[in-house]
């Protein structure tokens, strides 16, 4: 079968044997679409933790057919459209050490960017009715990992303040799921354009240009000078120090991402003296995905699409990630979707 690899930190096309039979508790999957997200992007360029000296398939986000089901598989079978948890296991609660190792995409461990995978079937998640398979694929990583900073673990309320960076894939997504609960949004961007789509499309009540070093200030005095209460940041870096100032008193603060940095100076009092609470968000449970997907299926959310790639521009479609061009998720097709 056809595959991208990530072979010793570079994307490559390669020819791979089959997968063969499930297993004992596993599903064989056709897989259809498979959204790209920044940390796929940052594996490929060799940037993820400790580079890996091997080959393993890329890719985190998929979704597909399931063609066969092994021995003591019932809750999935033959036909049923699905997605994938971006972690072979961690089915809830706490993720454990153990858990950590089975992200699928990163370091040596098989991802999805390929014609079929043999995947845990308790580790598959019915896709909502009305999605396409690019929709669905964009479950995973990023629209699971907004529900968590969101929902599960950032617990936003009806008629809260919440604060989003950018336009990416979790940014979006975490819009979407603010204007369900009812909650204000606002956002960060130094694009007009795209601040205009974000308010029209995506209910943000107004954004602030980040590159003006007075935005968190702009954000307090928008707020009626409380600041927000709940804070998504994908940015990380020195954004974070100014996400911290943006804040209300007992404000919660969902870590997701790296875009500005590994590094970052800031006040500690800032988190002392608003009494702020600081989550990391590292995706989350098959359980969570579950709840996203019948949120979906309830509300008939539907995820944002930029731009769909055919498998032969695979490669193009990461340097499109890279360009930060994008609102929402970037889907590579591959194989033929019908809907």
């Amino acid at each position: 079968m056809r595959a991208y690899v990530i072979d010793h930190n570079q994307l490559r096309l390669a020819d791979l044997a089959e997968p063969g039979e499930p297993g004992p508790g596993e599903a064989l999957v056709g897989v259809r679409s498979v959204s790209l997200n920044y940390r796929d992007l940052m594996v490929a360029r060799g940037r993820y933790g400790k580079p890996f000296e091997g080959r393993f398939v890329a890719g985190s986000d998929m979704a597909g057919d399931v063609l066969k089901t092994g021995p003591g598989v019932s809750a999935i079978r033959p036909g049923d459209r699905v997605v994938n948890a971006p972690f072979l296991r961690w089915p809830a609660g706490r993720l454990t050490p153990d858990g950590m190792k089975t992200l699928v995409g990163a370091g040596g461990m098989d991802g999805v960017l390929c014609e079929q995978v043999l995947y845990p079937a308790d580790a598959l998640v019915s896709m909502p009715s009305h999605f396409s398979y690019h929709e669905g694929a964009t479950l995973p990583i990023a629209g699971l990992t907004a529900w968590a900073s969101v929902v599960s673990q950032g617990r936003l309320q009806a008629g809260e303040w919440v604060l989003l960076h950018g336009t990416g894939g979790v940014s979006v997504f975490a819009a979407q799921l603010s204007e369900l609960t009812g909650a204000q949004a606002l956002l960060t961007t130094s694009s007009e354009e795209k601040g205009r789509r974000m308010k029209e499309e995506f209910g943000v009540l107004e954004t602030f240009d980040y590159r003006d070093e007075g935005w968190p200030d702009q954000v307090r005095s928008f707020t009626g000078g409380a600041g927000v209460d709940l804070v998504v940041d994908v940015a990380g870096g020195q954004t974070f120090a100014k996400s911290l100032k943006a804040c209300a008193l007992h404000a919660r603060i969902s870590l997701v991402g790296i875009l500005d940095g590994f590094e970052t100076r800031l006040n500690p009092f800032d988190i002392i003296g608003r009494q702020i609470q600081v989550r990391g968000i590292y995706t989350s449970t098959t359980e969570d995905l579950r709840d996203l997907a019948r949120a979906c299926e309830a509300s008939g959310l539907r995820p944002c699409i930029d731009r769909v790639f055919p498998f032969d521009e695979v490669p193009a479609a990461y340097d499109y990630l890279e360009s930060q061009r994008h609102i929402g998720k970037i889907v590579c097709e591959i194989s033929e979707c019908s809907r």
